[in-house]
Order: C-alpha cells, then sequence, then structure tokens
C-alpha cells in the first residue's frame, strides 16, 4: 500500500500539471510535494518490505520443497527432534536473543537455524553462499547466511550469562560452568546444498538432528540438573 501510494504520487505531473489551479487543498498539497511523498514512500515501503521479510522468514508457515506439508521454521525443528522424552526440553523463541535451544542431559545445545534455499559452502569457520540471479533478485526477501560464527558465539555467550544469572540468585541450582554448551547449524530447505570441509561446529540438515543429539557421549547432568536447568530457564522465558 505504501509503495502503491508513492506510484500514485509520481503521476501527479501528468494528473495535475503545476501550471494548472489545484482543485483543493489536498490536490494542492500532492500537486507541491508530489516528489517528496514518492521518494518517501519508496524509503518507506523499503523499510517496511524488510521488516516484514524478516518476520515472514523466521515465523510464517510456508509450504517446502518437495514436501506437501505447510509449516513454520519452528515446527520442522520440532519435528527434527521427535520422539525424544521428558529429560529433554525444547526451547523456540522463548528466551531473549536465544531463539533455538535444546536442554538435556548432554547439556544445552544452542541451534543455529536458516531457512534460505542454494548452495552454502562452509570451510573450518568460513561460510560462503554460492552467487546466483535468484539470489540477487531475491535479495529483499531472503533470511541470508549472516555471519553463523559470530551469530553463535553471541548466543553461547548469553546462555551462559542467563546460567550465570540464575547461579547468582539463587534460582539455578547448578554450577553455571558444569553446564556444558554445545552449537549446531541446522539448515530446514531441503533445496540447500551444503558443501562442507573441516567445520569449526557440527553443520546439519534437519533431519540429521535427531542422531546429533543421540550422538553416544558421556552423560553431562543427571535428571535432577536436567530438571534445574530447565525449570530456571522456563521461569525467565516467555512462558513465565
Amino acid at each position: 500500500m505504501i509503495l502503491f501510494i508513492g506510484l500514485l504520487a509520481s503521476f501527479t505531473p501528468n494528473w495535475f500539471p503545476p501550471d494548472e489551479p489545484a482543485a483543493n487543498a489536498l490536490a494542492g498539497f500532492v500537486q507541491r510535494y508530489w516528489t517528496v511523498v514518492s521518494f518517501g514512500a519508496l524509503a518507506v515501503g523499503f523499510i517496511a518490505s524488510n521488516v516484514g521479510s524478516y518476520y515472514i522468514n523466521r515465523f510464517a508457515p510456508r509450504r517446502w520443497p518437495g514436501s506437501k506439508r505447510v509449516a513454520r521454521p519452528d515446527e520442522l525443528v520440532e519435528n527434527g527432534l521427535k520422539g525424544f522424552d521428558d529429560k529433554y526440553a525444547l526451547f523456540l523463541w522463548g528466551l531473549d536473543d536465544v531463539p533455538y535451544i535444546l536442554v538435556g542431559p548432554l547439556g544445552v545445545r544452542v541451534f543455529l537455524v536458516r531457512s534460505d534455499k542454494g548452495t552454502v559452502r562452509v570451510y573450518g569457520d568460513k561460510w560462503r553462499e554460492r552467487f546466483s540471479m535468484g539470489r540477487m533478485l531475491m535479495f529483499l526477501n531472503r533470511e541470508g547466511l549472516g555471519n553463523p560464527v559470530r551469530e553463535i558465539e553471541d548466543t553461547e555467550r548469553r546462555v551462559l550469562e542467563l546460567l550465570q544469572e540464575g547461579e547468582a540468585s539463587g534460582e539455578l541450582r547448578v554450577n553455571a560452568a558444569d553446564v556444558p554448551i554445545e552449537s549446531a547449524a541446522v539448515f530446514i530447505n531441503p533445496a540447500t546444498q551444503l558443501e562442507i570441509e573441516n567445520p569449526s561446529m557440527p553443520v546439519l540438515r534437519v533431519d540429521q538432528l535427531k542422531k546429533y543429539v543421540r550422538t553416544k557421549k558421556d552423560q553431562q547432568l543427571d535428571a535432577g540438573e536436567v530438571r534445574a536447568v530447565t525449570d530456571y530457564l522456563l521461569s525467565v522465558s516467555a512462558l513465565a
């Protein structure tokens, strides 16, 4: 609607020539400031489009390539972890700056979720997207790869800060330093092609998520500690 108003304003010189008197105050205003209205609408529309794309990419249900199912990104992650018992707790967009985390016997798993299609190359801690015309044409509607390494570091730091705050206040009856925090990047779009070589963190498709979590390791937290961490994070989440 904003862009449409800007488009209409651009036709003002044809509808209301500057050398003709305006029929009313509104016509006079548009006649005088049509360039401001047109370019202003373009700028505001661009901002609104980016804000809308941000929320659509993260929360809107859609039909995924090769599937008849319509689902949100978080529903795909939840489905990828289907089958775990109550020893695990999955937090989806419930904690500030921590979109996806799983609490369980092995500690806290932080998931960096991406939904764009295309080719992603991961070499060590270097991440690249292969150039394509489709990527250029859809750049306003794409989530983008961003900087996964820095994003993971920021999220892990935020989780640790939350645990330390709980320990300091006495709400968390577990030593924050004793809670392992691990991370993985999870690509949920079946159309994504991954080229991986010695990644600095696990890079997975969503259908590999369950196997990753079930990887045999020594248990880090007992049932009481898992419950303590889960209850504390629940108490500081948006669901509290």
